[in-house]
């Protein structure tokens, strides 16, 4: 595959600008997929349009002003909306006064450009007569380029590395056609059927390295569990909670999966707060009372903390020795961790990615307890098991639907976890229009400033096309005065990890009133905020907007979760709608399946976890055969999974690093 230096004009300025943008090699530039498809051919109405977007509109000139004599010699063209005979907007040209005689009163043109704040204005938009269009038909693509590099050499660049892959027989013609499609669609639709033949191929790769690494069902099991009949009464009375029915029924499950002829490969999925962490004490007990060991992994310190936490009593009353394993712990507390893991003394063990060091010696791991499973890669997990681990238990907050799951798991075992009916969270969620959005900010300070938390969710770390003030960075420019005298941070996917550990660990002691973050809010960890704002919240899956809503109202007090939005379509409405009428996280999750289908999988791209992020596995034949081998109805439930359960720029991601091993191989 050749190098982005041997892309014609790509020198150092571009190579600079491609790694500012996070493209670092070819089969990154073709995978760069745009965020907006945008059909040419069909105007939308100038009432429709969203601020900072770019808009195809048409219509009839009533009206121009002269240009200026001096400085940007500017002038404004005024309009009639063509699409519905009334209602209007206003085209503004800045330095291009040759333009002028262009327009002429009671004739039609088209325009495509962004618009501006307020009443609908398009700035030095692309235009031309609507009975002699030879550029504005087709699709226009948008990619979330940040005004780092210019749209259409970006194309340029593009079309050079897939013509270049098709020359040199890098990659195979099906995923070639399919990137074809995604990058230069002649219409709507073949763009649509290029995304869903990505996501094919996406899906089948994932269904296949998911299935080889944590699907062990069908290994004859070689560690047994010698456990006493009445182990599961035994934890109970532990307990100072009465469990619920699901809770009983996925112990009796485990206990079932431990005690039979093959090997344990289960995961139990619960909404927020249904007490998920319960089962995995259970498997923690039975390994160590039947003489095994066990290793709970959590994604951050804190969780992995907050686990052991809640394990105390329950190891305390059934005389099970554990200790914690962090980068944090001290030295000489690590070194005796370390040698009463390595002689047996420890029989439970909680920590983070510290469990995989190679100092991290085991005299008998039977079971692995993987909590919050999608921050883990295929290549973490199966550590676990190489050090002996040959049983594995994964949990999942992440609604599943019903509808999918056998499609997804196929023989993988599945326990569901309710919520406990007297545990519903007393959360109010609103949809809040972006003319009210600085009311919305200004009430959320005062509330910080009475001593609540609160949390606001921005849909990308910089500015992106149409997201200039949404982002991290444009949010503390033209908000951050509202919250000068509150106690705030920003988290992001791009600190470090001691970086997102400190601030959150100053959140969950309430030294921190707001905290400001992508989708990548920790998740798991307690706290007693009140409050949740996502911002442009259209951009997010009804199950990721479901899962943040879950990080506030954990005490039982009156919360609010709003849900802020730039755009009017009834589309965008209904789908945040349904977040509002919906409490269960696994019903939340069936509509969104049925609102959405397939197409809807992509966003502006950023660092976090994925799926399965250390994706080691070429697209064998055998994969490709697989996702040929989807019918219609197969790739929506599929691609509706990965595009709804998952924020958008995890799935992007995720989906990026699918295609370049595809491309790689």
């Amino acid at each position: 595959m050749i190098a982005l230096t041997d892309i014609k004009g790509v020198g150092a300025a571009t190579l600079a600008k491609f790694s500012e943008l996070g493209i670092n090699s070819t089969a990154g530039l073709a995978l760069f997929l745009p965020t907006r498809y945008i059909d040419l051919g069909s105007p939308v109405r100038a009432a429709e349009t969203e601020s900072g977007q770019f808009s195809v509109l048409e219509g009839i000139v009533v009206g121009k002003t002269a240009p200026g004599k001096r400085g940007t010699r500017s002038f404004t063209v005024r309009l009639i909306d063509a699409t519905e005979g009334k209602g209007g907007f206003k085209v503004t040209f800045f330095n291009q006064p040759y333009y002028h005689a262009a327009f002429k009163e009671g004739e039609r043109y088209r325009f495509l450009g962004k618009t501006l704040p307020g009443e609908a204005t398009l700035v030095n938009p692309v235009f031309e007569p609507a009975d002699k269009l030879k550029n504005l038909n087709g699709v226009f693509t948008v990619y979330p380029l940040r005004g780092i590099i210019g749209q259409s050499l970006f194309k340029k660049l593009v079309r050079e590395v897939l013509d270049s892959m098709r020359r040199d027989g890098d990659c195979p013609e099906e995923v070639l056609a399919a990137l074809d499609s995604a990058h230069f669609p002649a219409s709507s639709d073949e763009a649509e059927q290029g995304i869903k033949a990505l996501a094919a191929f996406d899906a089948a790769t994932a269904v296949d390295i998911y299935k080889r690494t944590v699907n062990r069902g069908d290994i004859r099991r070689k560690v047994f569990y010698n456990l006493p009949k009445d182990i599961i009464l035994c934890f109970v009375s532990s307990l100072s909670v009465t469990p619920t029915p699901s809770q009983m029924r996925t112990f009796e499950e485990i206990y079932g999966d431990l005690t039979s002829a093959s090997d344990m490969s289960r995961i139990v999925s619960g909404d927020v707060g249904s007490g998920k962490t319960l089962t995995a004490f259970f498997a923690a007990v039975c390994a160590a009372a039947a003489g095994h060991q066990c290793a709970v992994m959590a994604p951050t310190e804190i969780l992995a903390a907050q686990h052991a936490e809640k394990f105390r009593p329950v190891a305390e009353k059934l005389g099970i020795p554990f200790a914690l394993l962090t980068a944090s712990t001290p030295k000489k507390e690590e070194e005796e961790t370390l040698q009463k893991l390595a002689s047996g003394e420890l029989s439970v063990i909680f920590g983070t990615q510290s469990l995989l060091s190679k100092r991290v010696v085991f005299r008998d791991l039977s079971l692995a307890v993987i909590d919050e499973q999608h921050k883990f890669g295929v290549n973490e997990r199966a550590e676990l098991q190489n050090k002996g681990a040959r049983d594995v238990l994964t949990l999942t907050a992440t609604p599943i639907p019903r509808s999918l799951a056998l499609t997804f798991y196929d023989d993988i075992a599945v326990s569901r976890v309710d919520r406990r009916s007297d545990a519903a969270p007393n959360i109010a969620t609103k949809i809040v229009s972006d003319a009210k959005l600085a009311d919305m900010l200004r009430f959320v300070a005062g509330r910080c400033k009475e001593g609540e938390q609160a949390f606001i969710v921005c849909p990308c770390i910089r500015d992106s096309e149409g997201y200039e003030t949404l982002s991290l960075a444009g949010f503390e420019r033209e908000h951050g005065e509202i919250f000068s005298d509150v106690p705030h941070a920003f988290i992001h996917g791009r600190l470090s990890g001691e970086e997102k550990e400190n601030i959150m660990r100053d959140f969950s002691k309430g030294k921190i009133k707001l905290l400001i973050a992508t989708s990548v809010v920790e998740v798991g960890v307690d706290t007693k905020a009140s409050i949740m704002c996502v911002l442009a919240a259209d951009r997010f899956g009804l199950a990721s907007l479901h899962q943040l809503r879950g990080r506030i109202g954990r005490d039982g007090r009156a919360s609010y979760c709003f849900l802020h939005t730039t755009s009017t379509t009834e589309r965008a409405c209904a789908r945040l709608r349904a977040v509002c009428e919906c409490a269960d996280g696994a019903e939340v999750a069936e509509r969104d399946f049925e609102m959405r289908g397939a197409g809807e999988i992509l966003g502006t791209m950023q660092s976090g976890a994925t799926l399965t992020p250390a994706l080691g596995l070429p697209m064998t034949p055998g994969v490709l055969a697989a996702a040929r081998s989807f019918d219609e109805n197969e790739r929506r439930r599929i691609t509706s999974y990965f595009s709804s359960v998952f924020a958008p720029e995890l799935y992007s991601a995720f989906a990026e690093k699918v295609v370049r091993v595809t491309l790689d191989s």
